[in-house]
């Protein structure tokens, strides 16, 4: 992992905020994991929210709030990207991962920063050049880039959803 050098709320900074910031952000029921680049596609910080809470009532509340009030610790961000929930078998998870993503796009918008949904297997086809790639394929490309920096899979797969967003920023 890279040393820390700032730690703001559940951010983690790794160098001096640039003046262009591309965040790209992966969700699932009890957590958001998001991934800073610069505009050179470095990255430069890293953030997690969640909750343990066995209710996903009280767990979005959490998660929600933390994320907006940590969202003030960020500036100069020029494009987010949040991955689409997928479609799971299980009907409660789906529209449950499908909350949390309509959550960080509302919340974003309210900071004032864009945030545009993405499909999985369009990022990954952009990014990692095919469509139908798996989470080894993702830490593998990750390692590969950035070095082996990710402790969780999640943050992988934001990282590449930060790149994404990076790579249309114009769009």
């Amino acid at each position: 992992m890279m040393k820390t050098t700032i730690e703001k709320g559940n951010w983690q900074f790794f160098e001096k905020m640039p003046s262009k910031i591309y965040m790209g952000i992966d969700c699932s029921s009890k957590a958001v994991h998001a991934v800073l680049i610069s505009s050179t596609e470095k990255v430069i910080g890293q953030g997690k929210w969640s909750s343990t809470d066995k209710n996903f009532s009280t767990r979005f509340l959490e998660i929600m709030q933390n994320f907006s009030k940590d969202l003030s610790n960020i500036i100069h961000v020029e494009k987010a990207a949040v991955e689409s929930a997928i479609f799971i078998q299980n009907p409660k998870s789906t529209i449950e991962i499908a909350s949390v993503v309509a959550g960080v796009r509302l919340l974003c918008d309210q900071a004032n920063i864009v945030c545009d949904p993405i499909d999985n297997r369009q990022w990954k086809k952009q990014i990692l050049g095919k469509g139908n790639l798996g989470k080894p394929q993702i830490k593998e490309y990750t390692i590969a880039t950035w070095g082996d920096i990710f402790a969780e899979q999640d943050w992988c797969d934001a990282g590449c959803i930060a790149l994404w967003a990076r790579r249309n920023k114009d769009e």
